[in-house]
């Protein structure tokens, strides 16, 4: 009996690390931003009360961009606007709204540390439908809080993917100037 248990613990150790080979062999990596070294600091500028930037900072600071001062960061985000909405987008019984649909906008511009601009100002808009469900409201409530957090999230990786476009761009001028 305990041969057998010691030879299910070797096949699943051999199985287990034939997978961890298949993985790391097919370029598998959890997604992160390559910032490379055209960015190592960031600052926020402009309308920084707004939904988004706990969210923002988190995945910066995860790509490892530091926050500091604007006229010593290498990219400055410059927060215009916001817009948030919900409406319903169909109904039950008794004119009830079943479904709702929920929205986020943020206006943008990315800037140089000098206040150039690197890209001009642009709308990330995300969108989310969620059901209600009249006999589990704090369930339904509950889903409403973690769409919005999705697309709090959705909405800070599209302005880091713009931003590590803008890097990309800014670190193939400087290699070519150089």
């Amino acid at each position: 009996m305990l041969a057998k248990s010691y030879r299910h613990r070797v096949y699943v150790a051999a199985l287990f690390g034939t997978l961890l080979v298949i993985i790391s062999g097919c370029g598998f990596q959890l997604r992160s931003y390559g910032f490379g070294g055209a960015v190592d600091s960031y600052a926020l500028v402009g309308r920084t009360n707004m939904a988004v930037v706990p969210s923002l900072r988190r995945q910066l600071q995860q790509a490892g961009v530091a926050e500091v001062a604007p006229g010593q960061a290498s990219i400055v985000l410059e927060l215009l606007d916001q817009r948030r909405d919900r409406r319903s987008v169909s109904t039950a019984g008794g004119a009830r709204a079943a479904e709702y649909e929920t929205s986020l906008a943020v206006q943008y511009r990315v800037l140089d540390s000098s206040g150039t601009e690197l890209a001009e100002p642009a709308w990330i808009e995300r969108e989310r439908v969620y059901r209600i469900d009249r006999g589990n409201i704090v369930g339904s409530s509950e889903e409403q809080a973690i769409l919005e957090r999705e697309l709090l999230d959705d909405v800070a990786g599209q302005m880091l993917r713009v931003m590590d476009t803008v890097s990309r761009r800014l670190q193939t001028t400087a290699s070519g100037a150089g």
